[in-house]
């Protein structure tokens, strides 16, 4: 008897992680086991001997399998769906286990998250670096530190945060994080910048997320959230709201680097230059910019860059004794980790 009990302990076992693995192959395991059952049952009718007896009783235990794994099993799954699970709390621990054994994708959507900061960054980008290992993908949208909208919410927040701030030390540490990458599993790890009020955020892992809404003068993190199924009525409209910041999002390569072309009377040049936006002001970090603007004494140097398309701006450099040169180097360390002495300072011209 202990014999059967285990025999019967095993089919279930290797029934169950069958379907799970071939749920786009159904239909033909369903017909091939069900001929199996069939034979087994055929060949035990009318006889005790113990080999006919076990055949009827596996049979059995393939029927019943059936009915568990292709009948029971998706009903199941679909109450599990509309489920939802109240965490008190954001808890980075607890979700960075999550993120361990995820197996396609992991998507955050937030302002700025502490989850990028220690005491949880470590593990987190070591779980995630496990993640991209296996061939998933890691992408994080975070508001822009630069925006309208990060103002906004640094209100909301009533000065226990500075939004911008926070969301630049996050941008350091994913950036740090993505060059010790291996240059191939790079591509898998990806993040962009929103500049709209999201009003949402979103911890996500393969098929489930949490999510909480942001709430008036406290952290999201420190507000309940929701743990639901992608495919729920939550969750889709959290993924679809995080899908359409997305796409309108801003590469994190594009908030370190700007396309500036600079024409003097030698010709046009392009260059990928480290800059600042501040309020409408702009300005330019880049050593070979400056040397050209040394060449061309006569002033003709005109500049053309992303931020502005169709405006033309005039350059001159920042001096010591400008009253923009400490606020423009404060900012330039805050946004790179890295100090700067020489500015450029882009004037735009009056449209023709």
């Amino acid at each position: 008897m202990a014999r059967r009990s285990s025999i019967r302990r095993l089919v279930r076992s290797a029934w169950v992680r069958l379907a799970h693995g071939v749920r786009t192959r159904t239909l033909p395991v369903l017909l091939v086991f069900a001929g199996l059952s069939g034979i087994m049952l055929l060949l035990a009718r009318g006889a005790a001997e113990y080999g006919r007896t076990l055949a009827m009783e596996l049979g059995a235990e393939f029927l019943g399998a059936l009915v568990v794994i292709f009948a029971l099993t998706p009903i199941v799954r679909r109450s599990q769906q509309g489920r939802v699970r109240e965490h008190r709390h954001l808890d980075f621990s607890w979700y960075t286990d999550r993120v361990m054994t995820a197996t396609a994708s992991v998507r955050i959507l937030h302002t700025f998250s502490r989850l990028f900061s220690p005491p949880y960054s470590q593990r987190f980008f070591s779980a995630a670096a496990g993640l991209i290992r296996r061939g998933g993908r890691v992408e994080v949208l975070l508001m822009h530190p630069d925006s309208v909208a990060a103002v906004l919410r640094t209100t909301e927040l009533a000065g226990r945060r500075d939004v911008s701030q926070e969301s630049r030390r996050n941008l350091q540490t994913l950036e740090a994080f993505r060059q010790s990458l291996d240059e191939n599993f790079r591509a898998r790890f990806e993040i962009r910048l929103y500049t709209a009020s999201a009003s949402v955020q979103m911890y996500q892992w393969d098929d489930r997320l949490l999510a909480s809404f942001l709430p008036l003068g406290k952290l999201s993190g420190d507000h309940s959230q929701l743990e639901v199924s992608t495919v729920s009525p939550l969750g889709s409209f959290v993924t679809e709201r995080a899908d359409e910041l997305w796409d309108g999002g801003m590469a994190l390569t594009e908030y370190w680097l700007t396309s500036v072309t600079l024409t003097d009377d030698e010709g046009r040049r392009q260059y990928a230059c480290r800059f600042l936006d501040i309020g409408d002001r702009h300005y330019l970090a880049d050593a070979r910019v400056i040397a050209q603007l040394a060449r061309a004494q006569n002033g003709s140097v005109r500049v053309e860059f992303r931020q502005c398309p169709g405006t033309v701006h005039g350059v001159d450099v920042i001096t010591e004794g400008d009253p923009d040169l400490a606020s423009v180097r404060q900012r330039f360390l805050e946004k790179y980790g890295q100090s700067e002495t020489v500015f450029i300072r882009l004037n735009p011209f009056p449209p023709a």
